[in-house]
């Protein structure tokens, strides 16, 4: 049996739930195989999202059905199948990525600077950095 067709989305969760609580609250469709609540890397709180994967498609789907648009602990749950992952999506916010090099995608472009490197191509920005507050010259004049 395909595993994806047991795995849920649950949206709208209260970010204060618990894994016991999704837990509990999708045993009574059938055997709650794995709950998974994700969270923020930075901060340690809840997203607002979970994926439940159920024992059975059937328990999954009967469950999908009875919970999407019911309240749970003060929010309305938005229940649906788990999306495969894509990993042919860019990372981001969509559409292709510029790098700070100038190209496209791996490596092309001029290389990357390391920290430190004043290199060649900043005009004369590097030397007036931190400097008095002349701008009668140079790069504020352009």
């Amino acid at each position: 049996m395909n595993q994806q067709n047991q795995k849920l989305y649950v949206g709208n969760l209260n970010f204060d739930a618990t894994e016991d609580q999704v837990r509990e609250l999708f045993g009574s469709f059938g055997e709650v195989e794995d709950v998974k609540i994700v969270m923020d890397r930075y901060s340690g709180r809840s997203r607002g999202f979970a994926f439940v994967r159920m024992n059975s498609a059937d328990s999954a789907g009967k469950a999908k059905e009875a919970l999407n648009g019911q309240p749970f602990q003060g929010k309305t749950l938005v229940i649906d199948w788990a999306r495969t992952e894509q990993r042919d999506r860019p990372m981001g916010g969509g559409g292709e990525r510029r790098e700070r090099s100038g190209g496209f995608g791996g490596g092309e472009g001029r290389p990357r600077r390391e920290w430190g490197d004043r290199g060649g191509d900043r005009g004369d920005r590097g030397e007036r950095r931190g400097g008095g507050g002349d701008r009668s010259g140079g790069y504020y004049n352009r």
